[in-house]
């Protein structure tokens, strides 16, 4: 796995492809040191997916990945080849997905017996997610973790309604105060 993968050389590429590396984006971390080549590595079906870089850089939200890492894109890619899709919204998405089970060497992309149930149920009711065209353009653009309504890992429900069910929060939260207090 190549973490970041920023300033490869077209022989780099090429090793990676021959080598079957997959390679995880952080966007918001990347940003301040160089811009990915992301569509020269998919072109070449190299995997990528999209992660976080710690909650030190910019937190651990997959969406404001996306997001930040479509707006480089379009900036950097598009904008020069007067292309301004050159990363939609279900590329992204898939990376994200699909990219990133690659990523953890599992496969994705079917609900059936026997297979591995991660999935996240998102409040499409409230008003800012109304689909107005095509869902992962609403997806990329306007849901935020506060949308994920459930949480499902390994076919076990972790948070139903916005409820956690596996872990105390008010407990955590004590421990965290009683913490802080003493820093």
């Amino acid at each position: 796995m190549g973490a970041h993968s920023l300033l490869l050389s077209e022989e780099e590429k090429d090793l990676m492809c021959d080598r079957q590396v997959r390679i995880c984006h952080c966007p918001f971390s990347n940003c301040g040191k160089a811009v990915p080549e992301t569509p020269s590595l998919l072109r070449r079906q190299i995997p990528v997916g999209i992660g976080t870089d710690g909650a030190a850089h910019g937190g651990l939200s997959l969406w404001n990945e996306m997001r930040i890492f479509r707006s480089v894109m379009n900036v950097t890619c598009g904008v020069p080849l007067a292309e301004p899709a050159i990363m939609p919204a279900k590329t992204i998405l898939d990376m994200v997905t699909k990219g990133g089970a690659a990523c953890l060497g599992e496969e994705t992309g079917t609900i059936a017996v026997g297979k591995r149930a991660d999935l996240i149920g998102i409040d499409l009711d409230a008003p800012h997610l109304w689909i107005h065209g095509v869902i992962s353009n609403t997806l990329v653009e306007s849901v935020s973790a506060e949308d994920v309504k459930n949480v499902i890992v390994g076919g076990r429900m972790l948070m139903k309604n916005r409820e956690i069910l596996t872990l105390d929060e008010e407990k955590i939260r004590r421990e965290a105060r009683a913490f802080t207090k003493g820093v």
